[in-house]
């Protein structure tokens, strides 16, 4: 069966703004800083303003294959395996630290690349031989390698042997090598480098878990990670009960959430996690102070609670206060829409709200 062009592939979250890759290789973008709505990209002929809650497409010549969002900057990996950026930064992005405002992808000088992660002013980059690249602030050892500079150019880690995957949360970083060990480093106030200590760790770190990871999501201060036989571990702050299995403020060491299904897919955003089923539930838990966690309330959750409303959920993404799923030809979003990131013309949106339909 052929692919629609306009099928949706992928979607990323920053801070405030969403983007959605199509399989051609396009891309668009909604919400604030880094969505390209800031920079006065044309909106259409007449040259009037789109509103917030309407989609912009990213204008450039590269057919990209994946794409990451943070805080006003986005990384996009060409067919080519070349590494791209585009948005908006008031301190630069590693080594530049002039105010950074990119109207369209281009490229950075870096070598090919098989895996792309954004934090919040933290960049890296896995190389076709599974070095790992860092740049940016260097605030608690989070680019992993000694620099004097504060907001570093790019640059290679000695410490860890081949990686397949990373993940960058809000100044920590975590790696998994192609023998399936999972490394950390950075920042660790609530526990979230899961190492058993709270100390800031400067230099790439294994974690022991007691499951054999797949993947992993990145939270404000807390970490998800999905096992190869679908289960979930999280560990980090628990103040708003993200983790799912405690009521303790935090976990430095990783835990097993209990969940009614084996899981496909995890994402966690400030305070608030998901988690969808090979099934296609999807489940939520954490902190709802703006509806984020999809389950029509604001009202916290410190266990996995299903989203109702939702099917044929192809993957999920999770901002700071808000998230997203696609289906191949729809895009939902809930949570605080403050920016337009999610469509909707309500600043909360506590239950699914279908704002692009492709099909």
């Amino acid at each position: 069966m052929r692919t629609s062009p306009l099928e949706i592939v992928k979607i990323a979250c920053g801070r405030d703004h969403l983007v959605a890759l199509l399989s051609s290789g396009k891309t668009l973008a909604w919400g604030g800083i880094g969505s390209g709505r800031d920079l006065g990209v044309p909106q259409d002929v007449c040259s009037t303003p789109t509103p917030k809650n309407r989609p912009i497409e990213i204008n450039t010549s590269y057919k990209l294959k994946s794409i990451s969002a943070g805080f006003g900057i986005n990384l996009g990996l060409t067919e080519h395996n070349k590494v791209v950026s585009w948005g908006n930064s008031s301190i630069g992005i590693g080594g530049n630290n002039q105010i950074i405002a990119l109207l369209e992808p281009r490229p950075l000088d870096l070598p090919e690349a098989n895996v792309i992660a954004v934090g919040e002013h933290n960049f890296a980059i896995v190389d076709l031989q599974g070095h790992v690249h860092t740049w940016g602030m260097n605030v608690d050892g989070v680019l992993g390698r000694p620099t004097a500079h504060l907001n570093a150019s790019p640059g290679i880690l000695q410490d860890l042997p081949p990686i397949k995957s990373i993940a960058m949360g809000q100044g920590t970083v975590f790696a998994l090598s192609k023998e399936n060990v999972l490394y950390a480093w950075g920042s660790n106030s609530a526990g979230q480098l899961g190492l058993g200590h709270l100390d800031a760790q400067f230099r790439p770190a294994p974690i022991k878990t007691p499951m054999k990871i797949a993947f992993l999501a990145a939270g404000g201060t807390h970490v998800l990670a999905l096992s190869t036989d679908g289960n979930v571990l999280a560990w980090g702050s628990n103040n708003k009960g993200q983790l799912g299995f405690s009521t303790e403020p935090y976990s430095s060491i990783p835990a097993r959430i209990n969940l009614p299904e084996k899981i496909t897919a995890i994402a966690a955003g400030l305070h608030f996690s998901l988690a969808l089923s090979r099934s296609g539930n999807l489940y939520a838990w954490g902190w709802n102070g703006y509806g984020q966690l999809g389950l029509s309330d604001f009202v916290d959750r410190t266990q996995p609670t299903q989203v109702k409303g939702l099917s044929k959920i192809k993957s999920i993404s999770a901002g700071h206060t808000f998230a997203a799923a696609n289906t191949a030809s729809d895009l939902w979003g809930w949570g605080n829409n403050s920016s337009g990131q999610i469509g909707s013309t309500n600043l909360k949106v506590n239950h699914p709200n279908s704002f692009l339909s492709i099909a």
